[in-house]
């Protein structure tokens, strides 16, 4: 992966300084959102559409609207930069097993994008001209990762695990599931491409990468995957459209905005 920094924030910008060069992806920029609400943030709401605040309020927890409202906000005020818009103005389309996307009155700006949150982190992948898959999840130890691989990844990749010792186990299971739903986010078909249909390289230090799909040996040529670097009980991977990307890494910040 190409070696990324953080940038600092823009004055009265609730997010790390982009001018306007900066502002046109060059390549895939990786945004890390954290989930947790900030007395600096005001009212996360504000921003946010009647639809957005309708899906926060379908929450049981608190702590999960919260969250839901700080994520989507953040991904507002980000895009908006890219679009050259209000935050408010940004508007996305949507289809039933469809990704979110951006609405058609900026389909002429070219971009795309890809959220993924997990506890108290999100990811929002951003590129122009490509198709873009992120995700990310904290390493739970306790999760049931024999069962759920023996119900999702394919012959290879469990015998890859089931031949890592104990202490690789969790570790090289969350590596290998962030791969394999950022190429499903990637390819923008929901549940109707079953997981154990292809294969990601993972486990002893191996490179990201899609080594095998089972239905379209083309696919392997067509996408490029990374593994992101994220905090300590996280992972994260990347899956781009096309090679060779210059990947950048920024951290969205919550500063107070004044109008």
């Amino acid at each position: 992966m190409t070696s990324v920094g953080f940038s600092p924030p823009r004055k009265n910008v609730h997010s790390a300084h982009m001018d306007p060069e900066t502002a046109r992806p060059r390549g895939v920029d990786v945004w890390l959102i954290s989930c947790e609400p900030s007395e600096e943030l005001g009212s996360p709401a504000d921003l946010l559409s009647v639809d957005e605040r309708e899906r926060a309020d379908r929450f049981h927890r608190e702590l999960d609207r919260n969250r839901f409202r700080v994520i989507h906000t953040a991904m507002r005020m980000i895009l908006a930069q890219y679009l050259n818009v209000r935050p408010q103005e940004v508007s996305f389309s949507s289809a039933m097993g469809v990704k979110p996307g951006l609405a058609s009155q900026f389909r002429d700006a070219g971009i795309q994008f890809n959220l993924s949150h997990s506890s108290e982190l999100a990811l929002l992948a951003v590129a122009k001209g490509a198709m873009v898959g992120v995700d990310v999840e904290w390493i739970n130890p306790e999760f049931p990762i024999d069962e759920i691989a023996e119900r999702f990844f394919s012959a290879a990749e469990i015998s890859v695990l089931n031949a890592l010792t104990a202490d690789e186990r969790v570790d090289a299971f969350f590596s290998c599931w962030t791969r394999k739903e950022a190429y499903i986010k990637a390819l923008g078909e929901g549940l109707s491409v079953p997981l154990d249909s292809f294969e990601v390289a993972f486990g002893s230090q191996r490179a990201a990468a899609l080594v095998a799909a089972r239905d379209n040996p083309d696919e392997l040529s067509r996408w490029s995957m990374y593994e992101l670097t994220v905090p300590k009980d996280y992972k994260a991977a990347l899956v781009v459209e096309g090679s060779a990307h210059q990947l950048r890494q920024f951290r969205w910040s919550q500063h107070v905005q004044s109008k």
